[in-house]
């Protein structure tokens, strides 16, 4: 089923499916960058560096969900980490930009355990103004040096502020999740 919602003055097709599990698998990928170093040493004395090295773990949940009709769909998340498991019953909300056949998970409930998550960083980035609009000022008045980094780092804060923002709103009003039977 489908439903639209304008997100930025884009329109979603909103989609929905409910089902119980009839499979469900979750692995951890840890992703490692950085690292190196150099110096130098020069009659005795000299210096040296480290590059750090960062991690960072994702999480892949892979879920089967078989309609009232029978029909299977495979969800595949990332960074979700959805506690769920055979016999469950889940519903699972996702936007499509209009002229798009694919899009982001947006809710995911979990109605065995009472459980509804929200992809909060997903809808922020729908709701973002252009980073243009943000930075467009600065482009047009030609300013360079501090003032500029100044701007540009609260052109970004905002933009991420409003994004954030209004996802949470579009949460709270509950539009997200109309007639998915939530």
């Amino acid at each position: 089923m489908s439903h639209e919602i304008l997100i930025n003055g884009k329109a979603y097709e909103r989609y929905h499916v409910t089902g119980r599990v009839t499979g469900a698998s979750k692995h951890l990928e840890t992703q490692v960058s950085g690292g190196g170093g150099g110096g130098y040493s020069y009659q005795g004395t000299g210096s040296n560096y480290v590059a750090p090295i960062t991690s960072r773990t994702v999480t892949h949940d892979q879920v089967f969900v078989a309609d009232e009709s029978g029909k299977e769909h495979a969800l595949k998340l990332q960074n979700w980490d959805l506690a769920t498991r055979e016999g469950h019953e889940l519903t699972a909300v996702w936007l499509v930009k209009r002229g798009k056949s694919s899009g982001p998970y947006v809710a995911i409930r979990n109605h065995t355990t009472d459980e509804t998550l929200h992809d909060m960083d997903g809808l922020a980035k729908l709701y973002r103004p252009m980073l243009a609009y943000s930075l467009a000022p600065l482009l047009l008045m030609g300013w360079l040096g501090f003032n500029a980094v100044l701007l540009m780092a609260a052109g970004l804060i905002y933009r991420w502020w409003v994004g954030h923002s209004r996802a949470k709103a579009l949460v709270a009003s509950g539009d997200l999740l109309a007639n998915t039977g939530l």
